[in-house]
């Protein structure tokens, strides 16, 4: 996962949040003129959510908490993508043991 440049998605679960991370890789629509003159080629999309209730017979309708986006100077792999994307959603360093990697998605699978 840490080699190869990011083109798609990650759902992780964040134990210490109880919220889902999704991130989303960019598709080069939100670079503002401003960013791609300060050296920025590549971004990814996060958002934070979680279920507001959990009844199995019903939806799983999510609240939505957070959104952002994390800027880089290089194309960015999926590592670097779910790292800068948790410090960004939660104000802290990056616990690879408080992350579940639930799906990861890219643009090879159907």
């Amino acid at each position: 996962m840490e080699n190869d440049t990011f083109g798609g998605a990650i759902l992780a679960w964040v134990k210490s949040a109880k919220a889902f991370l999704k991130v989303q890789a960019g598709t080069g629509d939100n670079l503002l003129e401003e960013d791609i003159r300060e050296g920025f080629t590549d971004y990814c999309l996060w958002s934070t959510f979680r279920p507001e209730s959990i009844d199995t017979d019903g939806e799983l309708n999510m609240e939505c908490l957070d959104s952002g986006m994390v800027l880089f100077r290089e194309n960015c792999t999926p590592g670097e993508a779910l790292e800068s994307s948790y410090r960004q959603a939660f104000g802290k360093d990056f616990d690879r043991n408080d992350v579940i990697i639930l799906m990861r998605g890219n643009d090879e699978q159907p």
